[in-house]
């Protein structure tokens, strides 16, 4: 009995931090586009307008071709919050 009360606190202890270290954080990303055949991950997030337009960028270094915005790096989910007037927006990542 007395081994069982000094065992048991010494185990949640153990678990409690070997459970702080399973979780992990909802991270949200700015968006991911296609360029060079490769997911990249955008800094900003240009998607904000509120319309359920799906969301278009265009690079600065690249003006002539714009890039559908996707939720994740699979390129397989739309993002949503499109330009309002339906132009693609600007942005210099």
């Amino acid at each position: 009995m007395k081994n069982f009360k000094f065992l048991m606190p010494m185990l949640a202890f153990v678990m409690a931090v070997g459970l702080a270290f399973t979780t992990k954080a909802d991270v949200q990303t700015a968006g991911w586009v296609e360029r060079d055949g490769m997911p990249y991950q955008l800094q900003n997030d240009p998607c904000n307008s509120g319309t359920e337009d799906e969301c278009e960028v265009i690079f600065l270094d690249d003006l002539d071709t714009p890039h559908q915005v996707y939720t994740d790096s699979d390129l397989q989910t739309p993002k949503i919050g499109g330009s309002p007037d339906g132009e693609p927006y600007v942005i210099s990542d």
